[in-house]
């Protein structure tokens, strides 16, 4: 079984193209919050979680946009270039913190084995509208 080139091309850039739809996504939400939450002075506790519900939830979307456009544009393979965009987002992920990982804070533990299940959710309902376009 052999892949045109231009299949191969169109399914590494939908991996590409999920990676970049998801830090589009995040990093706005990021600077966002940098800002709202920078100050010299101890921070009030609402506003410490809305700035954490807000960066959890740009998180989520984003990953989860991530993957259904990945999803969207590959032409097979549906879970592997899923997981593919998932490994390539965790590793930049890792890079952003500097690859920690410590047991006291499990904040990079969630971010690293929590990315790729999110981004399958995103590619997950991508195919499931795939199907349904394709039975009518």
């Amino acid at each position: 079984m052999s892949y045109p080139v231009k299949e191969i091309w169109r399914n590494f850039l939908s991996v590409v193209a999920g990676v970049f739809i998801t830090f589009f996504i995040i990093f706005p939400i990021v600077i966002f919050v940098t800002f709202i939450s920078f100050s010299d002075s101890r921070i009030s506790r609402s506003q410490e979680i809305f700035t954490d519900v807000l960066l959890i939830s740009g998180a989520l979307f984003g990953c989860i946009m991530g993957g259904y456009t990945t999803a969207k544009i590959f032409t097979r393979k549906n879970i592997v270039h899923g997981i593919i965009t998932g490994l390539v987002l965790t590793f930049l992920l890792a890079c952003v913190n500097e690859f920690e990982f410590d047991l006291r804070y499990p904040d990079a533990g969630i971010i690293y084995f929590g990315t790729i299940p999110v981004v399958l959710i995103g590619v997950y309902i991508a195919i499931r509208k795939k199907k349904s376009a394709t039975k009518l």
